[in-house]
């Protein structure tokens, strides 16, 4: 194997290699893998990429110019082996798992492909099933920055200015979206979507901070406002909607594709730390992002993008907050913040 400059192997891939991306979920981090299908079909416009994806993330790739074949693994044991096979008939020579853990980096393994990269430091012992390992890369100011860096290190040109998330929209799912706008008397680019659910309690902001926005952008900057989630987070869109003193219309029953035709659609999103900030920003919608919990490093030299936080000694923690249940992070964002926040994105997008 030749080395890279910076002393990395690089697996012999020829000119039309068959590889294999092993990212199976979730939302956002699907979406932010697929700048390597991107970069690798630009770097070896003759090879065959395949994708491996659970099947609730199936829509963030369905559609991808980049690749060749989907395979679609359902959450039991009969759809686990049924990829196994398809991926080992496919007759893959690399795989990349940017996923790192145990039940993504066995597929290739089971599958018997011979060069199976991963990064050292996966979790749950995954790394014990490559056989192609790569140092553990910095954090680096930029959304897809593990996912490129792994490409850098075997060699392959990756450019995060260039090769970015793209979410795969059919005309279909435009059409249907600029049609939901229509009942809610929306035009295309006069609208702000909302996206006030996420994950975990302690990257919510206050319910009733989302009402006085709308009713702030209504007053004061004429712009109205949707809200937007899955059909699960339904009852909380009805307690936001409700307290609010001017019309805040809710969408939570459209597919995910739809949802985010309806996205590109708004002039901008205002949200958490979700997949919908990550799906704005792929489609070209400007993003104001309310961040408490978690360090938005990876947005630092983003484009597109607003964050707002507040610095305190407790963050980041993550998964385990110390506050008691307060979440001052988020509680100390104030609508008055947003607002200005989101007065600067209107001008930038008027500039």
């Amino acid at each position: 194997m030749r080395m890279t400059k910076e002393g990395y192997k690089v697996p012999p891939f020829g000119a039309a290699p068959k590889i294999l991306i092993v990212r199976l979920s979730a939302l956002g981090d699907t979406l932010m893998s697929t700048p390597i299908a991107q970069a690798l079909r630009e770097n070896f416009p003759n090879a065959f990429i395949g994708w491996v994806v659970e099947s609730h993330c199936y829509q963030i790739v369905e559609g991808n110019p980049y690749i060749d074949r989907i395979h679609i693994l359902d959450e039991n044991l009969t759809g686990f082996f049924k990829v196994i096979t398809e991926v080992r008939k496919e007759g893959y020579r690399f795989a990349l798992d940017p996923q790192g853990l145990l039940k993504s980096a066995i597929i290739p393994w089971l599958a018997g492909i011979p060069f199976r990269i991963g990064f050292v430091n996966a979790r749950e012992g995954a790394a014990r099933f490559y056989n192609h390992l790569l140092p553990a890369p910095e954090p680096q100011p930029f959304v897809s920055d593990r996912n490129l860096q792994m490409l850098q290190m075997v060699g392959i040109n990756a450019d995060p200015n260039r090769h970015r998330m793209f979410f795969p929209l059919t005309e279909q799912n435009r059409q249907n979206a600029l049609e939901r706008l229509k009942l809610l008397d929306l035009k295309p680019k006069s609208f702000a979507i909302f996206a006030p659910a996420t994950t975990r309690p302690q990257k919510h902001w206050l319910e009733e901070r989302w009402s006085r926005l709308a009713e702030r952008i209504w007053f004061d900057l004429n712009l109205p406002a949707l809200l937007l989630a899955s059909k699960s987070e339904r009852p909380l869109l009805e307690r936001i909607s409700q307290r609010s003193q001017v019309s805040l219309p809710i969408i939570c029953d459209l597919s995910l594709k739809e949802a985010v035709a309806v996205i590109e659609q708004a002039k901008l999103l205002v949200g958490l730390d979700s997949f919908l900030i990550h799906a704005a920003l792929a489609v070209g919608t400007p993003v104001i992002a309310l961040f408490g919990p978690n360090d938005p490093y990876r947005f630092r030299n983003e484009a597109g993008i607003l964050v707002i936080e507040h610095d305190l000694p407790c963050r980041p923690c993550r998964r385990r907050p110390t506050c008691g249940g307060a979440f001052t992070c988020m509680a100390m964002i104030t609508v008055d913040e947003v607002v200005a926040a989101i007065e600067k994105t209107l001008s930038n997008s008027r500039a």
